[in-house]
């Protein structure tokens, strides 16, 4: 086991962080689930009758899976990676303020909870020794 390098999450933080943004997956998959149920079209699902191709559907999901695998690889400076990936599920959320503004509105309090989870993980990071 290597010793920690300034810049990385605590073990209890990374833990944090990667079940936070498993639920930020799930929280996304409940929206395209309301989405479909309900037939209202999201930018980023599309209508039913004409859906968006696979990988416009999967956009939402890139932000929050490659934080999972930031979280539990150890990765240096999660915490500001984890506020650009809530400010992307913000964006996603924002875009659909026109079309549908319920579901976006949901959508970007998931990116604000997200946000808050990688706010308060600054408070686990390990700092440089001080000389």
């Amino acid at each position: 086991m290597r010793a920690p390098r300034a810049g990385e999450l605590t073990g209890r933080w990374r833990i944090l962080m990667a079940v936070t943004w498993v639920c930020v997956v799930a929280a996304i998959v409940a929206v395209w689930r309301v989405s479909d149920q309900l037939g209202l079209a999201t930018w980023w699902i599309g209508p039913r009758g004409e859906p968006n191709p696979r990988l416009v559907q999967v956009l939402p999901f890139v932000p929050a899976v490659v934080m999972v695998l930031t979280s539990i690889n150890r990765v240096r400076h999660a915490s500001w990676w984890g506020l650009l990936a809530a400010a992307a599920i913000v964006a996603v959320g924002a875009g659909d303020l026109g079309r549908v503004f319920r579901l976006g509105l949901i959508e970007i309090s998931i990116g604000v909870a997200a946000a808050a989870v990688s706010l308060a993980s600054f408070s686990g990071t390990y700092r440089r020794r001080a000389r």
